[in-house]
């Protein structure tokens, strides 16, 4: 176990633990990560903070630029992921992930940027409802696409049989060529359309 000091001083219950093995990886304790946090906010948030800024800022012993460039890489792609899940979500007119609290009860204000909103319990409730229906669409279409699969599979089997049974040699031996060439032609425009209803299948 290593203790230091954060912001001039040593608080209690910080401290960097490393494990046992010969790499000496740290654990990072839920209040090692708290004062990481609040170091890179006051180093500007995660695009400006540097393992260097954030190892002198924080000024635990035990901690190393090793550690931190690796949970800084972490941190960030944390943050990047949910502001690609809270656009998304704005997109299709739903709630961010941090507007809004899932307990039924008194409202809540809840921040949103520079603001406050009130969520109501209504306006949970009707979130939950819009993620379902939107999961209930996506599994109904889904589906239909397996349906059309299996459909067009049955078909090019049935193709491939009837070719199998068309395309044949007369009682001598000799192939009838002209027979054969335009079996052979058939065969191929329903391939043709086949491969075309599949790939109009797969941009669905």
């Amino acid at each position: 176990m290593f203790e230091g000091s954060y912001g001039g001083g040593c608080a209690a219950g910080a401290e960097a633990a490393l494990s046992r093995d010969p790499k000496q990886r740290l654990r990072w304790t839920p209040e090692l990560h708290r004062r990481f946090v609040d170091a890179v906010a006051k180093l500007g948030g995660p695009d400006k903070a540097t393992p260097k800024s954030v190892l002198r800022l924080m000024g635990i012993k035990g901690l190393t630029l090793f550690h931190l460039k690796s949970h800084l890489q972490k941190y960030r792609m944390g943050r990047q992921t949910k502001k690609a899940t809270d656009l998304e979500l704005a997109s299709s007119g739903g709630f961010a992930a941090g507007d809004i609290s899932f307990s039924i009860g008194t409202p809540r204000l809840v921040p949103a940027g520079d603001d406050n909103r009130e969520i109501s319990p209504t306006d949970t409730l009707r979130y939950q409802i819009q993620v379902q229906r939107k999961l209930h669409e996506q599994l109904e279409v889904q589906k239909k696409l397996h349906a059309r699969i299996e459909a067009q599979g049955r078909y090019l089997k049935a193709i491939l049989e009837k070719a199998k049974k068309n395309i044949s040699v007369d009682i001598n031996g000799s192939p009838n060529i002209e027979s054969t060439r335009s079996q052979f032609m058939d065969f191929n425009l329903d391939l043709l359309g086949l491969m075309d209803n599949g790939t109009q299948i797969s941009t669905m």
